[in-house]
């Protein structure tokens, strides 16, 4: 199960009193990793930040301020996923989306589900009129528009209930005569230049990503269908999480203790987009070692819940997995966790601490660890926890076989380069 390094670039948004408000969040290449750089196109661009930012972590990014995207057709007409809460999201639509019809509903769908829109390098064109009155931020470049354009395009502008951010401030007579003019946000390198935010993520395998494909091309797939793939594939199981705890269904937040929950909450067109990105974009290698020691910890903590505590058997099922990430990105565990939206009892489980499933969670990892002595926090036998592991191992030899696969995964189809914002 490789570990791949992830990157997103983050630059602060102003208010007049020089207070951030929010961070643009920005595509980014890992350093040393130019394998794919030529060949995303935009959607691909924001689609990789979004990820990403799920993956590093919403909190740690931007804490409670407001992250701002860009927003290619892709994502405005819905064939790109949002993924994040939409209270705390802006999408800036990009200077090269042509405004037709489909685009201008996507627009309003996005208003309706609650986020926020913004025009991004805005300079008056023909029929803008439709998309200042959706939008609630205008952003202007004042290096490229300057003296009377600039005042007549913010005279224009102020006819519509928008507020004005201005971009690429670069010097302190740029900043004071943008006050001067009356905008009320402020980017550029004078004030802060991007910075780059790594983090860790997880590559799922080849043949996983394919075979959730398929399922999610079936409009008669199920919550059931979609779990038993994704179950037998740890990295699927810990990112549809993650993206459960992005606000994934327009926003919809509450803690989940299982995978299907997870599921459901993420939903399914969310799913099919993101399956579609790993396909494009997946390059990393699956350690066959890894997902049966993970897999065999969640099946063993499930199988001895069903025992003891039938209806918690999925939230065991869940904990097991998750207990093992810490290891798997190097993490401390309850850093791994801040990104889940985890149910208290699924994240004590995690964490093995007192209570039913706690206790057997601790219990399994001794067993795996060879500390079967030490195994007595859950009242079973070391008898039964040896049968237990036995049949875990077994089911997870059998669900892997499909699934683990070492190598490159395929390879994106050629787009036009596209440049990216500095």
């Amino acid at each position: 199960m490789a570990v791949l390094e992830i990157v997103v670039g983050r630059q602060p948004v102003f208010d007049r009193d020089s207070t951030v408000v929010g961070y643009e969040l920005l595509y980014r290449q890992v350093e040393g990793d130019d394998a794919y750089a030529d060949e995303l196109d935009g959607d691909l661009m924001t689609t990789a930040v979004l990820f990403n930012s799920v993956g590093i972590g919403v909190s740690r990014l931007v804490g409670d301020k407001i992250m701002f995207f860009n927003a290619d057709r892709g994502l405005l007409v819905g064939d790109v996923p949002s993924v994040l809460a939409p209270s705390q999201t802006v999408f800036e639509i990009v200077e090269s989306v042509s405004l037709d019809d489909e685009v201008l509903e996507g627009c309003k769908r996005l208003v309706r589900a609650g986020y926020t829109l913004a025009m991004d390098h805005f300079r008056w064109f023909d029929g803008c009129e439709q998309l200042l009155k959706i939008v609630s931020l205008v952003k202007i470049d004042i290096e490229t528009v300057v003296g009377r354009e600039l005042t007549e395009l913010m005279r224009r502008c102020r006819d519509f209930d928008v507020s004005l951010i201005a971009e690429r401030v670069e010097t302190e007579a740029q900043l004071a005569m943008c006050k001067d003019l009356g905008f009320d946000y402020f980017q550029g390198y004078l004030l802060s230049r991007p910075r780059l935010i790594p983090g860790k993520t997880l590559d799922s395998s080849s043949v996983a990503r394919l075979e959730l494909a398929a399922r999610l091309a079936a409009s008669e797939c199920s919550a059931a269908d979609l779990e038993e793939v994704i179950r037998a594939e740890p990295t699927m199981s810990f990112q549809v999480m993650q993206m459960a705890g992005a606000g994934a269904d327009h926003g919809f937040r509450r803690k989940i203790q299982t995978l299907r929950e997870a599921i459901v909450l993420v939903g399914w067109r969310q799913l099919q987009s993101w399956i579609s990105f790993l396909i494009l974009t997946s390059k990393g290698e699956t350690s066959e070692e890894e997902v049966i020691t993970v897999l065999t910890r969640a099946r063993t903590a499930e199988l001895l819940a069903r025992e003891a505590f039938p209806m918690l058997a999925g939230l065991a099922f869940a904990a097991g997995m998750l207990s093992a990430f810490d290891v798997l990105l190097g993490l401390r565990l309850e850093d791994v966790l801040l990104s889940l939206p985890l149910d208290p009892d699924l994240q004590d489980a995690v964490l093995g601490k007192d209570t039913d499933v706690g206790r057997i969670v601790a219990d399994v990892i001794d067993v795996q660890l060879g500390s079967i002595d030490s195994a007595i926090r859950s009242g079973f036998s070391a008898e039964e926890l040896h049968k237990a592991s036995v049949k875990g191992l077994s089911w997870a030899l059998e669900v892997s076989r499909g699934f683990v696969r070492t190598g490159k995964g395929p390879t994106l189809r050629k787009h036009k380069p596209a440049t990216t914002k500095r």
